[in-house]
This record gives structure tokens, C-alpha cells and sequence, in this order.
């Protein structure tokens, strides 16, 4: 078996066309690099120098392995740099779900760095509620989630913070709120509203419960849906208001509204986390978190 040593002892040869000088260059005596090229001759079983007196010149099968030589040295060393760059979380794929919501106002800034950062790094996105992002860490099919908090089975899990967002209130344009800019909690409290399922999304529904229990009351829910889109295509028709990320203010639907949230201390928000397994070794995981912490940050300045 050839080595890679054997490689550039060849190369460097056949660029000097001079024992002495290549010896130099190798850091190595003469007679060693004479025997290398000799042993490595018997190897490939063909001359691949024409020694003289008076000069070294390559043969044609040495004029061949020249070039694939190179070739072949030239793909070691960009193997050991893109080995080196994965290691780093520089090169390599990531496998990233995400809450909807998230795809309306976070995220795209920090997709948008981590590319510029990262050019080499290939994402593979899928959109999914928590419960459903939490079972496919679980089972390996992505290696990081963001998720709506709080993560109340985090076993095998770790957990990085990453921002609160704030909720308004979607109601039908024939609403009689419809007409006003923002709206007190206690207001609401013979509405009818639609929610999130608990089993999808238990961080919404909390937030829900919390708003409304602060303002004395539970609230009535009597749709749910699994999709944020679609509990907007049910307020549209009529059939309830909802609290709602106020991301999804971006989602232009004519038949409703969106309230902003007044005197309530505090406000309520839901907090933006990210999930990864615990005992993960892609270094890419860790290359993303700091670009989407970098730019959480420049955005709040």
C-alpha cells in the first residue's frame, strides 16, 4: 500500500527534478529519499524516473502518476481541512424544527446570519407543533427544536432559552372589539375562545389560562385546533377569538383582527426554547445557538 508520505516524497521530486534539492525540501538526507523513490518504483511497478549523471527526469508513467499524485495529495488535504471545519461546527449539516410562529419573526434573521457565518452548513428544516418536535428529538429524526416553553418532560433533553413573545388577540372582524386597538383580558371573559390543543402545545395553553385566570375568570373554550393558521381560519369564520403570538400579526387575513393586550401585570408571553438531546456530539448544534443568541441580542439594541 502506497502512502501519503511515499506521495509527496514523489511530488516534491518531480517538481525539483534534483535529489539534493528535493532531500532539502523533505527535510530528509539523499540516499533515504533515493531509496523511497526506489521502493516506491517497485510498488507501482513501473519506472518513474530517468536517473542520469546529469540530470532526474520523470518517465511517462511518471508523468501519469504526477498528475494523479497531486490529485490525490491535494483531496487528503482538503479531506483533513473540511474534517477540521466540521469538528468546528464550520462545516456539516443540521438537522432544525420549528414552532410556525417562529418562522414569522425570529428566525429568519438568524437564518439569514448563520448562512453568512456558515455558508458551508446545509440546514434541513421541518415546521412542527412542540409535542411533535419533542418526539422526533426523542427518536433521533432532529437534533434541534424550538419549541414553546415551559418543556415539562425534559428528560434527556437540554434546554437554552432563547427569547419571550408576546401575545395579542385575534378576533373576527364582525367582532364588536373588532373596531379598538387593544383590549383588557377581563373583557373577555364571556367570549368564546379557540385554543390549542394541550397535548401539541402546553406552553400555549398555560399562557391562556394564566391571562385569563389572572383576570378572574376560565376561559371558555370551545374549539381547538392544531395549527395556528388554523385557529385564524376559525376566529375568521366566526366561531371564536384567540390569544395568539403576536408574530402572527404578519399573516394578513381579512376577516380579522388582532388586539394588542393592555393592564395586565405581566403581560402574557410564552417563552421561544431551544431543545437538543443532551448527549448530541453534532458540533453544528452549538455553532447555531450562538449565532441565534447573537442575534436575539442585536436585535434588542
Amino acid at each position: 500500500m502506497i502512502e501519503f508520505r511515499q506521495l509527496r516524497q514523489f511530488v516534491v521530486l518531480a517538481e525539483e527534478l534534483n535529489f539534493g534539492r528535493a532531500a532539502i525540501r523533505l527535510h530528509m538526507s539523499q540516499p533515504p529519499l533515493s531509496v523511497a523513490m526506489r521502493n516506491l518504483e517497485t510498488q507501482v511497478g513501473a519506472i518513474l524516473f530517468d536517473r542520469s549523471r546529469h540530470h532526474v527526469r520523470l518517465t511517462p508513467a511518471g508523468q501519469v502518476f504526477h498528475k494523479d499524485a497531486q490529485r490525490l495529495l491535494q483531496q487528503a488535504q482538503a479531506a483533513t481541512e473540511r474534517a477540521r471545519r466540521a469538528a468546528q461546527g464550520l462545516e456539516g449539516s443540521l438537522r432544525l424544527s420549528f414552532v410556525p410562529s417562529a418562522a414569522l419573526d425570529v428566525l429568519p434573521a438568524i437564518f439569514k446570519r448563520f448562512q453568512h457565518d456558515y455558508p458551508t452548513v446545509q440546514l434541513r428544516l421541518t415546521a412542527e407543533t412542540t409535542a411533535r418536535q419533542l418526539e422526533d428529538l426523542r427518536k433521533g429524526e432532529v437534533e434541534l427544536a424550538l419549541v414553546v416553553g415551559p418543556v415539562y418532560e425534559a428528560r434527556d433533553l437540554t434546554l437554552v432559552d432563547l427569547q419571550a413573545q408576546k401575545f395579542v388577540i385575534a378576533v373576527p372582524r364582525s367582532h364588536p372589539l373588532a373596531s379598538r386597538r387593544s383590549v383588557k383580558i377581563k373583557a373577555l371573559a364571556a367570549e368564546s375562545f379557540i385554543s390549542f390543543p394541550a397535548s401539541e402545545g402546553a406552553g400555549f395553553v398555560a399562557a391562556l389560562l394564566g391571562a385569563c385566570q389572572s383576570a378572574g375568570f376560565l376561559p371558555k373554550v370551545v374549539q381547538e385546533a392544531a395549527q395556528m393558521q388554523s385557529i385564524l381560519t376559525l376566529v375568521a369564520g366566526g366561531l371564536g377569538i384567540a390569544l395568539v403570538p403576536a408574530s402572527m400579526r404578519m399573516l394578513t387575513m381579512a376577516d380579522v383582527v388582532f388586539l394588542e393586550i393592555v393592564d395586565t401585570r405581566p403581560p402574557p408571553t410564552y417563552q421561544l426554547v431551544f431543545a437538543h438531546g443532551s448527549h448530541n456530539d453534532n458540533p453544528v448544534v452549538q455553532s447555531f445557538l450562538s449565532v441565534a443568541r447573537k442575534t436575539v441580542e442585536v436585535a434588542k439594541r
